[in-house]
């Protein structure tokens, strides 16, 4: 037995009750469920249905009440039709009549309801925040975007709306204000697509100011490798224990996006991890920070910071220059390898250059070659082992 949201509903929800409806919604809704994994895991475990109990560890509804029936006599008042509560009032679950979306899709989707807004004070919280963007509708998520560093506000968020009407409505009022201060607005598509232009840009000039001191071969492998920076994918992880490997780095945060690579040497304290999506880093962190929870690699809080603005560039740079070196490299060893044959060709004739070939070749497996790498690709090999892994190294995350 269940009582859904909308039975016998009473009219009277106090503010107190919107408040517990909404971020038990939120917990449990398109936005947030898909990213959560310990929620879903809970959800797994008994048909959905989660205790009130474990919600009321979560910090933000644990800042509203601790009273286990309270909230469930709340969430019985909520016309949305999201949750049912258990006939004893002790477990809620989403509602099998409303399964979540398809993941890419929906990510794609709440991308065309979320609006871009800047120019609030550094001292506004998220509730002040809440309450402002939900005067013109039903507004689902705000994520407060940060500074990598110092975790300050940096007075722009991104805020998701119930539809795309609403959202686009929001841009278009004129003359905006949050207490006294006109805002900049725009979609949160155009936003991103507008910086990744200025990023580009910004790369584009940086090349042909290295292709003048360099000559023009450099100007054309600066563009292509501006082609392949991808903003805002990278996450700083710092405070990692010795025991933490790449494979508990990707499943501490496959929950919250995709991962394209790991960024890290076994034993090193901190580690880059660089997601497939533009905007990811950002996303997981506004993930983190709805759950009221930090990040956690093998049951250990670790630290994570979206890398951005110069120290992102440089990231991308010294991306670029190992892939330069790996194949510089690589044509140099290809040159080596002719060279050695028409050596071995060249000794005694016919008879002479096949026995002068084999003896090379014995040697070659009996002692170090020049420059102390053994024959064939094993030097190349160990010098890889012996560095932090790199994008080229092999180690890329599924």
């Amino acid at each position: 037995m269940t009582n859904t949201g909308t039975e016998n509903a009473p009219a009277d929800v106090s503010a107190l009750d919107a408040k517990i409806i909404k971020q038990v919604e939120y917990y449990f809704g398109d936005f947030n469920l898909p990213r959560d994994k310990f929620l879903q895991g809970k959800v797994k475990e008994d048909d959905g249905w989660v205790t009130i109990e474990t919600l009321l560890t979560f910090n933000r509804l644990k800042s509203l009440t601790t009273e286990e029936n309270v909230v469930a006599e709340a969430l019985k008042k909520s016309t949305n039709q999201l949750l049912e509560v258990s006939s004893d009032g002790k477990k809620i679950r989403r509602s099998p009549a409303k399964p979540l979306p398809d993941g890419d899709k929906e990510r794609q989707k709440l991308d065309e309801l979320t609006v871009y807004a800047k120019g609030f004070p550094p001292t506004t919280t998220i509730d002040e925040l809440l309450e402002f963007f939900g005067q013109f509708g039903q507004c689902i998520n705000v994520f407060m975007r940060r500074f990598p560093g110092n975790r300050k506000f940096k007075g722009s968020v991104f805020a998701t709306f119930a539809t795309k009407a609403e959202a686009e409505a929001f841009i278009a009022k004129e003359g905006l204000k949050f207490n006294e201060l006109e805002l900049k607005r725009s979609m949160k598509v155009d936003y991103v697509a507008r910086k990744k232009e200025e990023r580009q840009a910004r790369l584009e000039e940086k090349a042909k100011k290295k292709a003048a001191n360099q000559g023009s071969g450099a100007d054309a492998s600066e563009e292509a490798e501006a082609e392949d920076v991808v903003l805002g994918c990278l996450l700083r992880v710092t405070g990692l224990g010795d025991k933490t490997t790449r494979e508990t780095l990707k499943q501490a945060v496959e929950p919250y996006a995709t991962l394209a690579f790991v960024d890290y040497s076994r034993g090193n304290p901190d580690a880059i991890l660089r997601f497939v999506e533009e905007g990811s880093a950002q996303a997981v962190l506004a993930k983190l920070e709805a759950q009221g929870e930090g990040l956690k690699v093998d049951g250990c809080d670790v630290t994570a910071t979206a890398v951005e603005g110069d120290e992102e560039l440089e990231y991308w740079k010294k991306l670029a220059a190992a892939k330069r070196d790996k194949k510089n490299r690589f044509k140099r060893g290809q040159r080596g390898n002719r060279s050695n044959q028409e050596r071995g060709r060249g000794h005694g004739g016919k008879q002479g250059g096949k026995k002068g070939g084999q003896d090379e070749r014995n040697k070659g497996q009996k002692r170090p070659a020049e420059g102390g790498e053994t024959a064939g690709d094993d030097g190349a090999a160990n010098d890889e082992a012996k560095r932090p892994k790199t994008e080229d190294s092999g180690e890329a995350a599924e």
